[in-house]
């Protein structure tokens, strides 16, 4: 239907710009009839303003239109006069084709530099998008945080524990002014249908919750971040909130919303939005764990795998599909005891303090699930590299390491299956 629409409204224009010409031509030649009785065109003439006529029609139209235009000029000065210059309307007509021919190609260079234009934006937000993820990926919240990736995340768990939302939210906010420059804000805890549950005040906060408030309605329904632009900086003065993020579950449900208030200026940007967005999630998650003492992994489901485990995978595949910050699996399969006994001991005294490893014992086969947080595929290798120097005492084949990227878990399970019989 929409492409039926375009195709008539594109007929139609190039019917209006028919008749407009034949219009305006026809409009020409009488003015030129009353302006001198002498209408014959001739080059070297008063009427060498046809030609500028010529040339504006078919600069503007094209050479179709142009050729029109002459022919109604033609045909305008045989009516009034009975006679023309057959040598003038040829030369005219040279004249209109090269003007086509330099219409052709001037709308031609414009069409290859808007849709270079396009495809330059596009890359560019292409690019923006890459580096925002990679400035909250391993190496880079190393770098870019005020804290270290192990003291945060030890920092979230400790704040998980804490007896009160308004003690877990003060600490946090403490971080956020010291690492982002955050000076207000409110946190809201939201039931399961949108409504108010509690809220904590932050800093100088003054903002309360308004579930009809344009932005925090638009954050409720799509459950994405919010935040003023550059040109609507000048609202602030009635408008006293800067972003409004959503925080989500593992299962992309509503748990509440942190409206930022206030923050210096410099320091508004996409990048440290996407970070303070991770921590809030982060936090969120363990508090859900630490509340309800279950969870089963919509990505991997194994009956003797421990909740807090599944936890962990649901919300590292959960970061890499929506921030892009990237986790890895490595998965050890042995039959082998011995084997075994050494990636026991490898996991009690050698593991980094971010990773994670749980057991799964399958059809008499162990079954050790490594998980990397916020370790690139490289980092997996190198780690990997490191099981098979504690193993090299073993036959490769008396066990099988692979390695998979977080949003590749799913195919996991089968491979387990496989393994097992």
């Amino acid at each position: 239907m929409l492409r039926y629409i375009r195709e008539k409204a594109g007929q139609l224009q190039l019917f209006n710009s028919l008749w407009e010409t034949i219009l305006y031509a026809f409009i020409f030649v009488t003015l030129l009839y009353f302006l001198s009785d002498a209408i014959v065109i001739r080059l070297d003439s008063y009427h060498d303003l046809a030609l500028l006529f010529l040339a504006l029609i078919t600069l503007y139209n094209g050479t179709l239109y142009g050729v029109i235009a002459l022919a109604v000029i033609a045909g305008g000065i045989y009516f009034f006069t009975l006679e023309y210059d057959t040598d003038t309307i040829l030369e005219y007509l040279v004249f209109v084709l090269l003007f086509g021919e330099f219409q052709f190609h001037f709308r031609h260079r414009g069409r290859q530099d808007h849709e270079e234009k396009n495809y330059l934006k596009a890359k560019f937000r292409e690019l923006s998008n890459a580096f925002y993820a990679l400035k909250v990926s391993h190496d880079q919240l190393e770098k870019g945080y005020l804290l270290k990736p192990v003291t945060l995340r030890s920092l979230l768990i400790e704040l998980a524990k804490a007896h009160t939302l308004k003690d877990i939210y003060t600490r946090l906010f403490t971080t956020f002014t010291e690492a982002f420059s955050l000076k207000s804000a409110l946190y809201c805890e939201l039931t399961e249908d949108a409504s108010l549950k509690q809220s904590v005040k932050l800093g100088e906060s003054h903002f309360t919750f308004d579930p009809k408030h344009p932005m925090i309605a638009q954050v409720i329904a799509t459950k994405k971040p919010l935040f003023l632009s550059e040109e609507e900086m000048e609202m602030l003065q009635d408008e006293p909130i800067l972003a409004v993020l959503p925080v989500l579950d593992t299962r992309n449900r509503l748990l509440g919303l942190f409206v930022i208030e206030e923050m210096d200026f410099l320091a508004f940007h996409m990048d440290n939005i996407l970070k303070i967005e991770i921590l809030l999630e982060y936090l969120a998650q363990e508090r859900f764990y630490n509340t309800h003492q279950a969870h089963f992994s919509v990505h991997l489901s194994l009956p003797d795998i421990d909740a807090k485990f599944q936890l962990e995978i649901d919300r590292l595949y959960t970061m890499q599909q929506r921030f892009g910050v990237h986790s890895a699996v490595v998965t050890v399969h042995t039959a082998d005891p011995a084997v075994a006994l050494t990636l026991e001991n490898f996991k009690t005294k050698k593991m980094r303090l971010l990773d994670q490893v749980d057991l799964h014992r399958e059809a008499g086969a162990w079954f050790y699930i490594f998980l990397l947080p916020l370790e690139r595929l490289s980092g997996a290798i190198s780690f990997k590299e490191r099981l098979e120097k504690e193993l090299q005492i073993f036959g490769e084949e008396r066990y099988h390491i692979i390695i998979t990227e977080i949003d590749k878990i799913d195919t996991l399970g089968p491979w387990i299956r496989a393994h097992a019989v």
